[in-house]
């Protein structure tokens, strides 16, 4: 009996340990956290002292180097979810992360910008463009390179449901449109969706190629630029063409939540 009572004790400890935060501070501190909170400027950290007792205390972020935070369950699922362009499930995996981990989401080794990127390019490529201007404000606040380029990109999307297309069009050419980071992809988007509005087919349906071409990793904007494509290829009367995108669509990205709407529109098009 005694065996299987050590075998629990000692598992009782290695999963305490993997779900143990390391803190380490500039001043080469390494303190070993039960549990971190921001209480006004600072983050408390509660730790276990030498005697067993547990306290808490305030360490300013900027004297935070590293937090060990454990990798969300849900992030390898959204990885493997956002590579079929399955934007729906992305969406229902990376919510209650980022509401829960918002306050800490500038710690270096946080997760949260991780699992923001993945939802701000779910929320674009499903239309959601509220939320997603909003999210990618949030991002923009964690002050980083890449952060900035999803927070210009993702902003522009406030303005297609007031149909300030002009004011996408000035903001999609502050980003590279090639060479440039994720964020000149959501841009690109964006700027594809505001110019089939103005009915600049040509336009917009290099916008969509752009994507296509150039940012092909980004798997979750792949099928709205292919369905994109589609409807500037329609404008242009080419009707073959944009046969070929939709069907690309739906062949590439069977889990893509935009797969009704492009056989509906393949319909259409083969009735015409």
């Amino acid at each position: 009996m005694k065996c299987p009572l050590l075998l629990m004790l000692l598992l009782c400890v290695s999963l305490s340990r993997i779900h143990a935060q390391e803190v380490a501070t500039t001043d080469g501190q390494v303190f070993h956290s039960k549990g971190l909170r921001r209480v006004g400027s600072n983050i408390m950290v509660k730790v276990i002292t030498p005697e067993g007792s547990t306290i808490e205390m305030g360490i300013s972020p900027a004297r935070i180097t590293k937090v060990t935070f454990p990798e969300p369950p849900e992030l390898a699922k959204a990885l493997t979810a956002a590579s079929s362009g399955n934007t729906t499930e992305v969406l229902a995996l990376t919510g209650d992360y980022l509401s829960k981990e918002s306050e800490l989401k500038d710690l270096p080794g946080s997760w949260w910008p991780e699992m923001a990127r993945l939802r701000l390019l779910s929320l674009a490529a499903s239309g959601n463009d509220a939320d997603a201007s909003a999210l990618a404000r949030e991002i923009g606040s964690l002050k980083s390179p890449e952060a900035d380029s999803l927070s210009r990109g993702g902003t522009l999307f406030a303005s297609l449901p007031s149909g300030e297309k002009e004011a996408v069009i000035i903001g999609a050419g502050s980003l590279p449109k090639i060479g440039g980071g994720q964020g000149s992809a959501l841009a690109q988007l964006a700027l594809g969706r505001a110019l089939l509005l103005k009915k600049d087919y040509p336009g917009a349906l290099r916008s969509f190629l752009t994507i296509k071409v150039f940012y092909p990793s980004i798997t979750l904007l792949q099928p709205s630029a292919l369905l994109g494509a589609a409807h500037a290829y329609i404008g242009l009367k080419d009707e073959r063409r944009a046969a070929e995108s939709l069907n690309d669509l739906i062949e590439s990205y069977p889990l893509s939540p935009l797969v009704p709407e492009a056989k509906k529109v393949a319909e259409t098009i083969s009735k015409s």
